[in-house]
């Protein structure tokens, strides 16, 4: 089969600021291309995608190949992945293009256990190389009574590990537990844990609830400090590089038009509505907000036509 898809999203902000080290464009327009191939071949599945994406100050073009293989009277599913990506940084306030290179390769392996039970390894090693700063954020470093301002600098190398595994348990014939574990360490000393719990239950035959938590704890970056009394080699206040912690609550809901219960819908269409609770936490200040703690709420509503 074959596929293709034209995205064109935008971001918007309420105001912007010229100085520093900020975009003096507050709106965002990204536009995206993609197209892929899927092929079945005895039993085994290959697809290739590839992705062009282009932003006021970024391009992105990325290549993925996917093989699937099913074993054990399609009870066991091994998937191999590959994704490469060549990407241009140009920022706005800096005259210069640069590179950006990612390849990375993944494992994924299911296993359906008994009618309850379902079990799923992750492992994913990830290679990045080229301009891995964030050249919209400052450095400023306090000499005397003047404040130095400094571009941020990071290694120009890094290379990324995670294992994940994931079980999906029938509690009963209305319900289901979803459990997950993933640890994550890197070149630059990141290392990280994420536990993860959804719940599910339908509530009718066209309703479903769902509940979900999630919590992630990273450490910092060799080179990340809070602050810098003197240039370094290495400079960064990106506060996704700082120590911290992440909570986030989830709740979804699904209605679904073809049983007949939500006649508004029609019995072709499932309406889709999630509302997540995100609370960030950082050991140290971000460097433009000043605080430590971020709290955010977003909505997500979603309609599905079947033809």
């Amino acid at each position: 089969s074959m596929r293709s898809q034209f995205t064109v999203d935008g971001v918007t902000s309420a105001t912007s600021r010229t100085s520093g080290g900020s975009d003096n464009t507050p709106d965002e327009l990204r536009h995206e291309f993609g197209a892929g191939i899927t092929q079945l071949i005895a039993g085994r599945t290959l697809a290739v995608n590839t992705l062009y994406s282009t932003e006021h100050d970024y391009t992105s073009t990325t290549l993925a190949g996917n093989f699937t293989q099913l074993f054990a009277k399609k009870n066991t599913t091994l998937q191999l992945g590959v994704v490469r990506s060549w990407d241009k940084v140009f920022p706005q306030n800096r005259t210069w293009k640069r590179d950006k290179n990612v390849v990375t390769y993944s494992g994924d392996l299911s296993q359906i256990l008994s009618k309850r039970l379902i079990a799923q390894l992750i492992f994913s090693y990830n290679e990045t190389s080229g301009f891995l700063s964030d050249n919209y954020q400052v450095v400023t470093i306090i000499d005397g009574d003047r404040a130095r301002r400094y571009e941020p600098v990071h290694p120009d190398s890094r290379l990324r590990r995670a294992a994940a595994m994931r079980v999906n348990y029938l509690l009963t014939p209305i319900s289901s537990l979803r459990l997950g574990y993933r640890y994550y360490w890197d070149t630059w000393d990141v290392n990280s844990h994420t536990f993860s719990g959804f719940y599910q239950r339908y509530l009718g035959s066209a309703t479903i609830l769902g509940l979900g938590l999630r919590r992630y704890n990273q450490s910092r970056a060799f080179f990340f400090q809070p602050s810098y009394s003197e240039p370094l080699t290495y400079m960064s206040v990106d506060s996704k590089l700082n120590s911290g912690y992440t909570n986030e609550l989830e709740f979804q809901l699904t209605l679904d038009g073809s049983s007949g219960k939500w006649p508004q819908l029609g019995e072709k269409t499932q309406l889709n509505f999630s509302l997540n609770f995100f609370h960030r936490h950082t050991d140290s200040a971000d460097w433009h907000s000043r605080r430590k703690n971020l709290y955010a709420y977003y909505t997500n509503i979603g309609l599905r036509y079947r033809f």
